[in-house]
C-alpha cells in the first residue's frame, strides 16, 4: 500500500516513520504530491483540508482527515461513494478506548445530579486551537452519557458555570504533548480518568491501522468505526 502524507509537523513526521516502507511521500504546505497513492493522510492545517480532498478525489485516492479547524458542509455529498474518507479528530486506539470509559463515568454521573462531569485538557503552548478536537470529542460523549448536560463551556474568570453546561478547561502551557482528563465531581468523592501521550507516535500507529481498515471502503467513516471493530469486543462480559 502506498501512503501519502500531507504536513511535515510532529504528527505527520510520526506518521511518515511509522509508515515505513509504505511511505510514497511527506510534503509540506508548499509541495505537491509527487506521484499517486493509495491513501492520503492530512496532517497539516485546515485551511489546507479542501484543497487536498479535492486532489484525493481526482487521483481516487482514499483520505484520512487528522487536523481540525476546517469545515465542508457538504463533505458527504462530495465523498459520496467516489472514494473512502475517515474523518478522525484524534487517530489514537487508546484514546478511542479512553472515549467509552468516558461514556461510562458520565452515564454513572447522570444518575445523580450532585454527581458533576468535567474535563480539562492540557497541550504545549505552541498549540494553536482550543479546546482540541479530542477535547471537543469527549465533551460530545460527556453530554451523550449525561443528557442533562447540553452545552459545553470554557467559562470566563468570575462566570457561573449552568447546571445544564459542562465545564472544559484548556491549557496551553510549556512542552506536555497531549493530556486530557474527564473527571466526576460528587459531595463526597471524585473520580477521574487521565490520558496523557508522550509524542505523536501513539496517534501516527492509529493513522497507519486507520489507513489499512479503509482500503476497499467508500463514503465517509468517523474514526470510531475503526474502533469499534478493535475495542468493543473488550467490553463483552466486564461485569467482575
Amino acid at each position: 500500500m502506498r501512503i501519502g502524507v500531507f504536513g511535515k509537523g510532529r504528527l505527520g513526521s510520526a506518521i511518515a516513520d511509522c509508515a515505513g516502507a509504505d511511505l510514497a511521500w511527506c510534503i509540506g504546505r508548499a509541495e505537491k504530491p509527487s506521484g499517486p497513492v493509495d491513501v492520503a493522510i492530512d496532517a497539516s492545517s485546515g485551511a489546507a483540508v479542501r484543497e487536498h480532498l479535492d486532489w484525493c478525489l481526482e487521483q481516487k485516492a482514499d483520505f484520512l482527515i487528522g487536523t481540525t479547524g476546517w469545515e465542508i458542509p457538504n463533505l458527504i455529498e462530495l465523498v459520496g461513494q467516489r472514494i473512502g474518507v475517515i474523518n478522525a479528530p484524534n487517530f489514537s486506539l487508546t484514546v478511542a478506548l479512553y472515549a467509552r470509559l468516558s461514556l461510562i463515568l458520565a452515564r454513572f454521573a447522570s444518575r445523580d445530579e450532585s454527581k458533576d462531569p468535567f474535563l480539562v485538557e492540557h497541550h504545549h503552548a505552541r498549540k494553536h486551537d482550543a479546546p482540541s478536537g479530542t477535547a471537543k470529542l469527549l465533551a460530545a460523549t460527556l453530554m451523550k452519557g449525561c443528557p442533562r448536560k447540553t452545552e459545553w463551556v470554557i467559562p470566563a474568570v468570575g462566570s457561573d458555570v449552568k447546571p445544564h453546561q459542562l465545564n472544559v478547561s484548556s491549557i496551553r502551557a510549556g512542552h506536555t504533548y497531549s493530556s486530557h482528563i474527564v473527571g466526576v465531581d460528587a459531595p463526597g468523592e471524585v473520580i477521574e480518568l487521565h490520558h496523557a501521550a508522550r509524542s505523536a507516535v501513539p496517534y501516527a500507529e492509529g493513522a497507519i491501522q486507520a489507513a489499512h481498515w479503509i482500503r476497499g471502503r467508500k463514503g465517509l467513516f468517523m474514526m470510531d468505526a475503526v474502533a469499534k471493530e478493535l475495542l468493543d469486543p473488550l467490553f463483552h462480559e466486564v461485569n467482575p
